[in-house]
């Protein structure tokens, strides 16, 4: 759905912006610090993740009605939402992560 595509951008910024943090904090030899730049990406990645989970949660009734009028497709929507919070919640960590 296209919907999840352009939350994927939100955790890959992050992962991005965060592999260039670690990668200088190694280099000025500070492991430390760079694995609390690690942890920082994944509680921001788990917060992502649980606030569209919740959100499309909370609209899965209503989100279907952006594509369509139909009260099938509606259905056919609502029914796949939690397949989608799991698929958001994994893409929230993997993007973050990946950076």
């Amino acid at each position: 759905m296209n919907t999840t595509t352009l939350h994927y951008f939100i955790p890959y910024a992050v992962g991005a912006s965060a592999s260039t943090r670690v990668s200088n904090e190694l280099g000025a030899g500070n492991p430390k610090t760079a694995k609390g730049a690690v942890r920082v990406v994944v509680i921001i990645g788990i917060a992502e993740a649980i606030i569209v989970s919740t959100f499309f949660l909370c609209f899965r009734n209503i989100l279907g009605y952006a594509y369509s009028n139909d009260e099938q497709v509606v259905n056919y929507i609502a029914k796949m939402v939690p397949l989608l919070c799991v698929s958001v919640s994994a893409d929230s960590l993997i993007g973050a992560l990946s950076g």
